[in-house]
């Protein structure tokens, strides 16, 4: 090959390097653009992958498998949860004083409308054959502020629509763009391999596992407080029961508090209430810690968050993230926050050792063992079939 071959060979890869690098730009804008959509089909894929690796025990198609676990078992269960999540922003309203609406304004603007439209909708509402004398102005302000509601409600459904088609070839694909990132991007024993791999073990943990240990920690909290205020009179009933049953699923992320920060400051309220009371009235409290301790604290340490979670990534550190997400970056810093807390540990522990001392990368964990598995450098054939997606 001459000086001129060479000049027009490196000329030719140059200008595909400079073409690629705006297309990684484009790509980069839109990701940006799109965060909240990718990060939700993200965790819709991470929360089903599970669950449609049993479904595609029994079916011959990943497409099937796919479309069977997202429409016939996520979205049912997703539609329960919003409603409890529903229901523990009205507690949360009741509470704090302010309307359920002011609570609601960032999706839908109802602050938006003014006395005349408050007015006129009422009247809509109350006795529709008196529209005719109301001032035209009128009726098309508010026509245009529930068109505005209405583009927020068909934003949310297209975002949530695009989320659901993203995890669905995810979850059909993902088999294949494992292999190709195997074969193409991180051969088995690189260390691209393992934080691929730990990056994918523990996001699963942490949108399957530790989302449905929340969920489940907050249905039992719900049985056993709306149970207790079955039996208990009136007096001693537990006020804002699904709201304080939400934060003790939330708080039974972390290791030995679990439940304890919610109802054992419930129960001294309610044994200061029963004591005012008198009589056989602290019976009532006294059982209420009893089952909590059992159901909301024995319970899970012992047999659900083993079985649920499985890894060893700090739970302290993702409530952290699952707080803080929603803080910094809106609804969908909830899904965001966790998968750079999981990005940045696995680097931590796999990769930054080897770059700080010169030495060759490595699939070894090399610091902070205790945060996932410890050995990553003989993967074998684990991660074939259902854990292929453990590379993409």
């Amino acid at each position: 090959m001459n000086w001129n071959q060479f000049l027009d060979r490196e000329r030719n890869r140059v200008a595909w390097w400079l073409y690629l690098l705006a297309l990684g730009v484009g790509v980069a804008y839109v990701g940006y653009s799109f965060v909240g959509t990718f990060v939700l089909g993200v965790f819709l894929y991470y929360a089903a992958r599970p669950i449609c690796d049993r479904v595609g025990g029994f079916i011959d198609s990943d497409g099937a498998a796919a479309a069977l676990t997202l429409a016939g078992i996520v979205t049912p269960i997703l539609l329960v949860v919003g409603y409890v999540l529903l229901a523990g922003i009205r507690d949360a309203a009741s509470l704090s004083g302010v309307p359920g609406s002011g609570l609601l304004a960032p999706l839908v603007n109802v602050e938006g409308f003014t006395q005349s439209q408050q007015s006129f909708v009422e009247t809509l509402l109350e006795n529709p054959s008196r529209v005719q004398s109301v001032d035209a102005g009128r009726v098309r302000q508010v026509a245009t502020a529930a068109l505005s509601a209405l583009g927020t409600v068909v934003n949310v459904g297209i975002v949530v629509s695009l989320a659901f088609g993203l995890a669905f070839f995810l979850l059909r694909d993902d088999d294949d763009i494992a292999a190709w990132f195997r074969d193409e991007m991180a051969p088995e024993g690189s260390a691209g391999h393992a934080y691929a791999y730990a990056v994918d073990d523990e996001l699963e943990t942490v949108f399957f596992g530790n989302v449905l240990f929340v969920v489940t920690m907050s249905i039992l909290a719900a049985v056993v407080y709306y149970g207790f205020n079955f039996l208990a009179p009136s007096a001693l009933t537990i006020p804002f029961a699904i709201l304080l049953a939400l934060l003790t699923g939330v708080a039974s992320l972390v290791p030995l508090v679990v439940g304890k920060i919610v109802y054992v400051p419930l129960v001294a309220y309610l044994a200061l209430v029963a004591a005012g009371q008198g009589g056989p009235a602290m019976i009532y409290p006294i059982g209420l810690l009893v089952v909590s301790f059992l159901v909301l604290d024995i319970l899970p340490q012992t047999f659900l968050q083993p079985y649920i979670s499985g890894n060893e990534i700090h739970m302290g550190i993702m409530m952290f993230a699952y707080i803080l997400g929603p803080m910094l970056f809106g609804w969908y810093g909830f899904f965001l926050l966790p998968l750079f807390f999981v990005l940045v540990i696995q680097a931590v522990r796999i990769v930054v050792t080897d770059l700080l001392h010169g030495e060759p990368l490595t699939p070894d964990v090399d610091a902070a063992p205790s945060l996932g598995e410890r050995d990553l450098g003989e993967l074998g054939d684990e991660d074939e079939g259902g854990d292929d997606a453990a590379s993409s």
